[in-house]
């Protein structure tokens, strides 16, 4: 880092505090994120879920990701072909296909590809299209995620563009766009070449939760962190404490070593992520009655932060044993406490001055990838502006807006 603005750590490294920590950086903050282990971004398979028109901050963080925004229609891996807010690079748009165009859909021996069954699936403007896309025989068996890793080379994608060409050839010029399984890249996607040289759209379908696309976001962020003088220090965040003698600062200590900061911005994800746990009562020890009762989630930082859903905080449970764990989950109760739990705080993630939360760990927030990064941005746009003011601003004592309901399930 360089430069002479204020200090901020980001704690988390997934979509939301990468999206902090660029916007405060381009603001002019010294910025380092603390990352401990890869959270619920490295699961995204590539969707994004439509949502408002996004500001041109989330845009350029976006693009930065290597995340296409606007409108598209993608297919899975399933055959369902669904309308999407914006898609990883490597997804197939076939939003310009589905008129009059024909997608090949490519045949091969793959672990969870079958295009004869997704061209029945997905319906009309699909055809099975035969090509050879498998050089080595350990190909039939590998993970998604090493497949992709091959095609990082100029000659593996060459070779693979030639064995489509020769696949389009055979079809006579019927099929105007190819879509393969998840393997066109690790360290970048490698669609956008791919289709220079094979002389048609080509691109993936979505995967599996933790495939090739999630891998993908954690190369283009580091490459983002690194062009923005973004510093990551790799290791886990115990704690977020106000610095002794000097209430403007905060203290986040890892577990080998601290940090010094003008504000903290809390991404560390939700119950996927790492960021909260669930804690019953019942969980302090084994087969014996639990001295007190205690709520059933907390953060695992600590931090002086408030855990709680509906914009209050959770409730003690009135049995020393807590509630009954299907009352929190879906789908048996239809506002799943689960999926609103998280820190209290105001609409730009603001809980106390210069401490900010972000992503899944926000109460109340859509557990959406596009929102994250919105949560993220706008987390690290108010950190900034205020760590550079010298005028503190009077803590967020509870949310003022209505608590938001979160994204449904599809």
């Amino acid at each position: 880092m360089s430069g002479g603005g204020p200090t901020i750590v980001v704690v988390g490294g997934g979509v939301a505090g990468a999206g902090a920590a660029l916007v405060a950086a381009r603001a002019g903050a010294r910025v380092t994120v603390a990352s401990g282990a890869a959270g619920a971004s490295t699961l995204w398979t590539g969707a994004i879920d439509a949502g408002s028109a996004p500001s041109d901050e989330v845009r350029a963080a976006a693009e930065a990701l290597g995340v296409v925004l606007g409108e598209a229609a993608i297919v899975t891996s399933a055959g369902l072909v669904r309308k999407v807010g914006g898609r990883e690079a490597a997804m197939l748009d076939l939003l310009p296909l589905l008129r009059d165009r024909t997608v090949g859909v490519v045949r091969c021996e793959r672990p969870a590809w079958d295009g004869s069954a997704l061209v029945r699936t997905a319906g009309a403007g699909m055809a099975p299209i035969d090509a050879t896309i498998l050089r080595l025989t350990d190909e039939r068996v590998i993970p998604d995620a090493e497949f992709a890793a091959r095609h990082d080379e100029a000659d593996r994608l060459g070779w693979l563009a030639e064995r489509l060409r020769h696949a389009l050839q055979r079809a006579h010029g019927g099929v105007h766009a190819l879509l393969l399984p998840p393997s066109l890249g690790l360290e970048r996607a490698r669609a956008e070449e791919l289709s220079r040289l094979v002389g048609v759209p080509c691109g993936e379908a979505t995967g599996m939760p933790g495939g090739p696309a999630g891998l993908r976001f954690e190369r283009a962020r580091d490459r983002a962190l690194a062009a923005a003088g973004v510093n990551v220090v790799t290791g886990r965040v115990t704690s977020v404490v106000a610095a002794a003698g000097n209430p403007d600062r905060w203290t986040v200590q890892l577990e080998d070593g601290r940090l010094d900061a003008d504000a903290v911005i809390l991404a560390a994800g939700g119950l996927v992520g790492g960021g909260l746990e669930y804690q019953p009562s019942e969980a302090m020890l084994a087969a014996a009655l639990p001295p007190a009762a205690r709520p059933v989630f907390r953060c695992t930082i600590d931090a002086p932060v408030r855990i709680g859903a509906h914009g209050r905080p959770l409730d003690v449970p009135g049995s020393m044993f807590g509630i009954a764990p299907e009352s929190i989950a879906w789908p048996l109760s239809r506002d799943a406490l689960m999926d609103r739990v998280g820190v209290l705080c105001d609409d730009s993630g603001r809980i106390l001055p210069r401490l900010y939360a972000a992503g899944e760990l926000v109460a109340d927030a859509p557990r959406t990838w596009l929102r994250a990064l919105e949560s993220g941005v706008r987390a690290g746009l108010a950190a900034a502006r205020e760590a550079a003011s010298e005028t503190v601003i009077a803590p967020a004592a509870r949310p003022s807006s209505p608590a938001r309901a979160p994204a449904s399930r599809p």
